[in-house]
């Protein structure tokens, strides 16, 4: 019969370290890893990956698409096509839109955006709030992967997009961790205490006026913790399986881990750029830098880059957020009054191999925490580990001899004119291939990708 393709010379990258295979895939999936190309069954189409890593493909844990009524920020097409062209084959998409999918009705409206305009493997959180308690069994039926809440009230002027996503209270975090529980799905929590930000605001508007760093400094490590600690608190009372998204602090650590070794189950996301800027440097940016959770000190950068060494956080997530250059510049330079996001989606596992660049990571972390792990806690069968039986989703990444350089006219995200924060940066690694169900979707700066041709997780 034949593979459709075979791999060879691969040095496959796993949590336990790298191993050499040749690989033959057939109907989209790894029929079997061999020790010597003779174990292959023919075909023509061999593709030699001497001289590459070849990693699982990445799943990133924290997206927010956008599309529908903010198609022109990013659409389920543009966001696959940035995904593929940097090692990404999977996005869990957030629930957060003009119309969030925080209801069985909505939700299937964004199933069907997927299917019209996604083009790589997508799975689709579903909203969880105080005010949505009764839609939350129907959107696990309908497919949701898991569900996102905020611990704070609906961001002002932005009601709408946060309906069903709010958990503001310790009473409303448990009735929602309750509905949760009973779907046995994973509920992700952004950890914010708004007390503390109302009460520190003014006082850093008065002293910082219209400067990133004030905004910053509203919005501590300690507002962090606080949030995390009222989680874990409803956790243990409910038992319902948490993540705390996009974690940005190592204080915030020490109490997850705490309440791990006490039993709860929890797990840490981060992002990369919580592992890669600190504050002084992202303040010149303003706007564009704006973002919650804030950026960190360099001291605490580092304690960070210890963790993720240490494989202390569970999945990594871009929180790639898109906003239009307009928009984030709408009023001027006074970064109170802008947006909230930040551009991520092609920059993440960039980062992460910069950090083994640094020697402050290794490359079997990145496929821990950006694949392996996500694929286990979300349910995303097949996914997550090069292994015989698994889908054929793989990224080939080339270590170069000379760095180069990165530049914004080169992403395929709507929004790169918001990348700014990026300018300057050199990479010293490359994504060359991203093969995804036994497909090559992206080779050397090419996209192949058919609108229309996604996989739904979970369906």
């Amino acid at each position: 019969m034949g593979n459709d393709m075979n791999i060879i010379n691969a040095s496959c990258v796993y949590p336990e370290g790298i191993r050499r295979y040749h690989i033959s895939i057939r109907n989209g999936i790894i029929t079997k890893l061999a020790k010597k190309i003779k174990e292959l069954e023919p075909t023509p189409n061999v593709v030699d990956a001497s001289d590459m890593l070849v990693m699982p493909g990445m799943i990133d844990s924290h997206v927010h698409i956008r599309g529908g009524d903010f198609s022109y920020r990013e659409d389920f097409y543009s966001g696959s096509r940035a995904a593929v062209s940097s090692g990404i084959t999977t996005i869990l998409e957030m629930p957060g839109c003009a119309k969030p999918a925080s209801t069985l009705e909505r939700f299937m409206l964004r199933v069907e955006e997927v299917k019209r305009d996604g083009a790589i493997n997508f799975g689709l959180y579903g909203g969880a709030g105080a005010d949505n308690l009764e839609e939350i069994p129907k959107l696990a039926k309908a497919g949701a992967v898991g569900y996102k809440t905020f611990q704070m009230a609906p961001v002002k002027g932005r009601e709408s997009e946060f309906y069903g996503l709010c958990s503001q209270t310790y009473e409303d975090m448990v009735a929602v961790m309750q509905a949760v529980k009973k779907t046995g799905l994973t509920l992700t929590v952004h950890c914010e205490d708004q007390s503390l930000i109302d009460e520190l605001t003014p006082g850093m508007q008065e002293r910082y006026g219209e400067s990133l760093m004030g905004f910053i400094e509203s919005r501590p490590p300690q507002a962090e913790v606080n949030s995390i600690l009222l989680t874990i608190k409803a956790a243990k009372k409910t038992g319902c399986r948490t993540i705390i998204a996009h974690v940005s602090a190592p204080e915030s650590m020490k109490v997850i881990k705490r309440a791990q070794d006490e039993g709860v189950e929890i797990y840490a996301e981060t992002c990369a750029h919580y592992l890669s800027f600190d504050k002084e440097e992202m303040v010149p940016f303003g706007s564009y830098a704006r973002m919650k959770p804030p950026f960190r000190s360099r001291d605490e950068v580092e304690k960070m880059d210890r963790l993720f060494e240490a494989d202390a956080f569970s999945v990594i997530g871009s929180d790639h957020a898109p906003f239009t250059k307009e928009e984030k510049e709408k009023n001027g330079a006074d970064v109170w009054k802008s947006v909230d996001g930040l551009y991520g989606l092609e920059l993440t596992l960039p980062l992460l191999l910069k950090l083994v660049e640094e020697k402050k990571a290794d490359y079997k972390q990145i496929v821990r925490a950006f694949s392996e792990n996500a694929a286990a806690l979300f349910n995303l069968q097949g996914k997550g580990r090069i292994a015989e039986g698994k889908d054929a989703d793989l990224v080939f990444v080339e270590k170069l001899d000379m760095p180069e350089t990165f530049a914004r006219k080169n992403l395929l995200c709507k929004c790169k004119e918001c990348a700014v924060i990026y300018d300057g940066i050199s990479f010293g690694h490359k994504v060359r291939r991203t093969i995804l169900g036994g497909r090559t979707v992206y080779l050397d700066g090419e996209v192949i990708l058919t609108q229309g041709e996604s996989k739904l997780m979970h369906y």
